[in-house]
């Protein structure tokens, strides 16, 4: 699996069969403007986690902190696709890839660093 900056958007529902009429509805949508809205639209309306007063926004997801079955989808997703569903222990996930940041090496490995607690400890 690529580690990749990803935020995603997700709605979790109950059964495989909503989940699927979701998916037909949003593969429906004809411009990526409409499937962001409609996505939204439907998390506020039908997910079951907290996340839906946000339209499902996740934020960007940190490496192992999702649903570990929900993270692996979304790294292998394209930016602006749909995906799912996928069977967590929260549920069906539907999700929708919003954006991906571009990820740089900060140069900080740590060989810089002072070697030491710091001043002020034991």
């Amino acid at each position: 699996m690529s580690i990749r900056s990803i935020r995603v958007s997700h709605i979790v529902l109950s059964t495989r069969e909503l989940a699927d009429l979701l998916m037909e509805n949003l593969k429906s949508c004809e411009s990526r403007e409409l499937l962001f809205k409609t996505f939204e639209r439907l998390a506020k309306k039908y997910s079951a986690c907290g996340t839906r007063n946000k339209g499902g926004d996740l934020g960007f997801l940190e490496f192992n902190t999702a649903a570990p079955e929900l993270e692996k989808a979304a790294m292998a997703t394209p930016v602006h696709e749909l995906g799912g569903p996928i069977k967590s222990r929260f549920g069906y996930h539907v999700f929708l890839v919003t954006d991906e940041e571009a990820m740089g090496d900060t140069g900080m490995d740590g060989i810089n660093l002072p070697m030491g607690a710091g001043d002020g400890t034991l």
